[in-house]
């Protein structure tokens, strides 16, 4: 389903850029007299470009895709029609109604393990703090969050039941609650509205809120990934927007190579977007997520189009002077990257190089 698109590196750059532009690829390669033989008039070949001291960084491309973190199901706690279901996308915050059976709401609680019994005066158990605590979050005081289910948890659970729309019994019915770290995001549903429920039948599929991006990267190329590693992640509208790493698998998988085979093993990388950019995110749509896999910093650059081919064999560009008159310089190339390449030789910051068009 995703793949790496790996950039070359210095030498496969070099050779790939020289191919391209000999073939007409956007731009003529030149081949002069020589490094250091200097012409009249041949800045009219082309536009010119600044030698500029800049930072140059190689990217690796993986196809990732949008999402939320984290998925569960919420279950029925017992019998009974399902007769109002939360739309798809919705987020339901602790206090706040998953969906209603038979027109009695099942509300979300927060909490860390499910309900299994009814809870009234003289129950006592960590269950009992689990739900006093959710319940007191709420704003329903009046009594103490221990594990004691007292007379006063059952006067604070009416108002709640009331405030809810469900039966008045200062009773918890662990049909009515289910328990969540934190609010849900609604991603699907298990069941349809007017659907005779049984319990533990799946009702919803949820999500958290966390907004992530999904790729992959295959075991040969784990050096490239690292827990924390800035990356910008390409929206499908073209929108860049920064990221981080959050996460790296440590036990690898395959998936069907649609020839009847299977993949070289990969392991699922997860990107944390930055929070200012998650309004821009559609759940589940492709993007691609940019790796910075190589960084030069502070070195001199110019436009790949500006590369000549020296007939002796390498490569140089050409430098405009005074008076229109172009030398043109041998120089050693470095990293490729966004359009520019970095360059070593006799030129300097701020030298005018001739671009052919």
């Amino acid at each position: 389903m995703r793949g790496i698109r790996r950039p070359g590196r210095r030498a496969a750059a070099a050779l790939a850029c020289a191919a391209v532009l000999a073939a007409g690829g956007g731009a003529a390669l030149v081949a002069w007299g020589g490094p250091e033989e200097e012409r009249d008039g041949a800045a009219g070949t082309g536009a010119s470009e600044e030698v500029r001291r800049t930072d140059l960084s190689e990217h690796t491309t993986l196809d990732g895709e949008l999402g939320y973190r984290g998925s569960g199901e919420v279950l029925a706690g017992g019998d009974g029609v399902l007769t109002r279901l939360p739309k798809k996308g919705e987020v339901v915050e602790p206090g706040g109604v998953l969906y209603e059976v038979d027109d009695r709401p099942v509300v979300l609680l927060r909490g860390d393990a499910p309900a299994y019994r009814p809870l009234k005066p003289g129950a006592e158990g960590e269950d009992v703090r689990r739900f006093e605590q959710a319940l007191a979050e709420l704003g329903y005081t009046g009594f103490t969050p221990d594990e004691e289910y007292t007379g006063l948890t059952a006067e604070a659970v009416k108002r709640w039941q009331r405030d809810t729309g469900a039966r008045t019994t200062g009773e918890a019915d662990p049909a009515g609650v289910w328990f969540a770290p934190g609010e849900l995001r609604v991603s699907g549903h298990g069941a349809k509205k007017g659907q005779r429920l049984a319990g533990s039948e799946p009702v919803l599929e949820t999500t958290t809120t966390e907004q992530v991006v999904r790729t992959e990267v295959e075991v040969a190329d784990r050096d490239l990934v690292e827990k924390g590693d800035e990356v910008e992640v390409v929206l499908p509208s073209g929108e860049r927007v920064a990221g981080r790493i959050a996460s790296v698998g440590t036990v690898a998988e395959q998936h069907d190579d649609g020839q009847g085979g299977e993949s070289d093993p990969v392991l699922p990388v997860t990107v944390k977007p930055d929070e200012s950019a998650t309004a821009v995110f559609f759940d589940r749509a492709p993007v691609e997520v940019e790796v910075r896999t190589e960084t030069r910093e502070d070195v001199l650059a110019v436009p790949v189009g500006a590369l000549i081919s020296l007939p002796g064999g390498g490569y140089g560009v050409s430098v405009l002077g005074p008076g229109g008159r172009v030398t043109d310089v041998e120089v050693e190339t470095g990293l490729f990257a966004d359009g520019l390449v970095e360059i070593e030789g006799d030129v300097e910051e701020g030298q005018e190089v001739v671009v052919p068009t």
